[in-house]
């Protein structure tokens, strides 16, 4: 007996499709196999709606103009030039 391949998916490639939804439109075959998968499963779907609402929540300190005189305290750019050398010579 042939197994029939299954049109859904599973929440990891579910959730990835929901943040790709939300930067641009899904093509028609993975926008249907992530409505299909959302009916489905409850931790999908809040998923979904929770990213949702971080994206709506955020869109505004994201658009937000950012003064030009704005600077960086030192002691954050001493600290953060820190954390770079360190990873700069872990990885090399």
């Amino acid at each position: 007996m042939s197994r029939i391949p299954s049109p859904l998916f599973n929440c990891q490639q579910a959730t990835l499709l929901v943040e790709r939804r939300a930067a641009a439109p899904l093509p028609v075959r993975p926008r249907v196999q992530l409505w299909a998968h959302l009916h489905l499963c409850p931790h999908c779907r809040r998923y979904a709606l929770q990213s949702a609402r971080l994206a709506h929540a955020a869109r505004p300190a994201a658009e937000a103009a950012v003064p030009a005189n704005l600077a960086l305290p030192a002691a954050a750019r001493a600290r953060m030039q820190q954390l770079f050398d360190a990873h700069g010579s872990a990885q090399g």
